[in-house]
């Protein structure tokens, strides 16, 4: 019999009564504990819901604006008659079918969807849909805990589970095997990407000591595309940070790898860039379009030529490696692959010597540096404090909130854009400026009409957005401000480059703005570079 969502509306109401982290783990985990390997996918489905839209695992409800929502709530009918009751599939299905919707009609469309499903829904269950649509769960419950219930639920080590979930890169995926009692048996596969590892930033060498012990690995920060090339049964296939498959739009990437590979098969960690006539690396946003095109690739070819350099291998011959140290992997890598196709890497122990390889590595047009441990495993999705970047300009990646409409020839685009980093005490997102410099005309039309299809509200000045959209900013400084909630406020500011290959979740947090506003305050910090 399908698992009804009052059973989950009962469980939030329980959550959000208790504060204690081990209580909450023990509900979840008995909840989980009710399902059979034949139910599983709605055991997946429950997770998803459980922990809504503020995740950033599933957008559960990506395009379900307040507004769609409201009006859902607002044309409610009381029903005279009995109903089936909801389902917990059914809740899925029809959220998951509501925010992929497009096209004319979708308002109307979607709110039709959400008014049955808030119209079949006693009290309890109405409450708890309607947190879950608007990302507001507000009942303590993160993927963590989740994880750690999956634990305690299997009588696993908490390690295994969290391994395993790296590795599947999915929630609902990793509850679908963990009911099926399948976890054990988790490994890498071909042609099935996972999300790749993550670097933290490092503002200056005393802090890359500070955090890493020496020796430490340094290797040249290309300014491209992340790619992860799969290779096996004499195919080769190329998939972006997003688990995007690009392999149709980069035919000199596939063909470089089958002439430098000497492995039957491997999954490679490597990033995609372009190169100017003389040699050098081409900015961000040239490597991007030329990855994004989808049509007259070939003529794309003669324009730009791909190049692509690996740091990493989590697989070989049949061989998971990405819990083996970095050292370990680095050789692997070295087997497997031609070395014009390898990332340059040096070995460090003193501050001169990441000075020393920033400023070449920087005048032969690179970005900055890599730092990473050579004891490192490969950590999925995750900034474990194992890889730092360093560059010599200052930049980071935040998100927009909210944009405003430009004045003289700017006028009818929304031009000024309000800037966000992730607030990792607080949760959410918080201001730490504005910019409207960086951008071409064409990019402020094309930022225009992406922003008022995510405008939760509009005023006369602009839209406040769903913080969607990611881009990379450059600054000279920041600076103590009252007047942004974070307290801080990015000084000359830029759009470097709309990062469409990051997601919200992937942007800096308050912590770094701190982390930058104090170093500005050390002689030895990045006021040197």
């Amino acid at each position: 019999m399908p698992r009804l969502f009052s059973e989950l509306a009962d469980l939030c109401e329980k959550l959000e009564s208790t504060n204690s982290r081990k209580e909450k783990i023990k509900l979840i985990s008995d909840f989980f504990g009710e399902f059979g390997s034949e139910e599983a996918d709605e055991a997946a489905a429950a997770a998803n819901l459980l922990v809504g839209l503020s995740s950033g695992v599933r957008k559960l409800g990506i395009n379900v604006g307040p507004a769609t929502l409201y009006r859902a709530l607002r044309d409610q009918q009381s029903v005279l008659s009995p109903l089936t009751p909801l389902t917990i599939s059914e809740v899925w299905e029809t959220i998951e079918k509501a925010s992929s919707l497009t096209g004319k009609g979708v308002i109307d469309t979607r709110k039709a969807l959400l008014s049955n499903l808030l119209n079949r829904a006693g009290e309890k269950e109405r409450k708890w849909l309607t947190r879950i649509l608007m990302g507001e769960m507000r009942h303590g419950v993160s993927v963590g805990i989740l994880v750690e219930s999956l634990a305690k639920y299997l009588n696993m080590p908490l390690e295994k589970v969290k391994a395993a979930e790296m590795v599947l890169g999915r929630l609902d995926t990793l509850v679908k095997n963990a009911v099926k009692n399948r976890l054990q048996e988790t490994r890498l596969k071909l042609f099935i990407p996972v999300k790749p590892m993550l670097a933290e930033y490092a503002y200056s060498p005393d802090e890359i000591f500070e955090k890493l012990k020496p020796p430490i690995y340094l290797e040249p920060k290309i300014d491209g595309v992340r790619l992860q090339v799969h290779v096996g049964d004499g195919m080769v296939k190329v998939f972006t940070r997003g688990l995007k498959d690009v392999t149709e739009s980069v035919p000199d990437i596939v063909k470089r790898v089958r002439q430098a590979l000497k492995a039957d098969s491997c999954i490679l960690d490597g990033e995609g860039y372009c190169v100017d006539e003389n040699g050098r690396p081409t900015p961000f946003q040239e490597t991007m379009r030329r990855i994004g095109r989808e049509k007259n690739v070939d003529e794309a070819l003669k324009e730009l030529s791909l190049r692509i350099k690996f740091f990493d291998i989590i697989h070989l011959n049949g061989e998971d490696l990405w819990q083996k140290p970095l050292e370990e992997r680095r050789r692997s890598l070295e087997e497997a692959v031609a070395q014009p196709l390898i990332n340059s890497l040096t070995v460090a122990d003193n501050r001169d010597m990441v000075q020393e390889a920033l400023q070449t590595w920087t005048s032969m047009g690179y970005e900055g540096l890599m730092v990473k441990s050579p004891k490192s495993p490969y950590t999925p999705g995750r900034r474990g404090g194992y890889w730092l970047k360093m560059k010599k300009a200052l930049s980071l990646d935040v998100v927009v909130v909210a944009a405003e409409w430009g004045h003289g020839r700017r006028r009818g685009w929304l031009s000024n854009y309000h800037l966000a980093v992730l607030d990792d005490r607080g949760g959410g997102f918080t201001p730490v400026g504005k910019t409207f410099k960086g951008l071409t005309d064409d990019e402020f039309r094309k930022m225009t009409q992406l922003l008022l299809g995510i405008a939760k509200s509009r005023q006369e000045w602009g839209v406040v957005v769903e913080p969607r959209i990611v881009v990379e900013i450059e600054f000279n400084e920041v600076q103590r401000s009252p007047t942004y909630p974070s307290g801080y406020a990015l000084r000359f500011a830029r759009i470097k480059a709309i990062r469409t290959d990051k997601q919200p979740e992937d942007v800096n947090t308050l912590s770094d703005i701190e982390k930058i506003y104090n170093s500005q305050r050390n002689p030895l910090g990045i006021q040197s570079y």
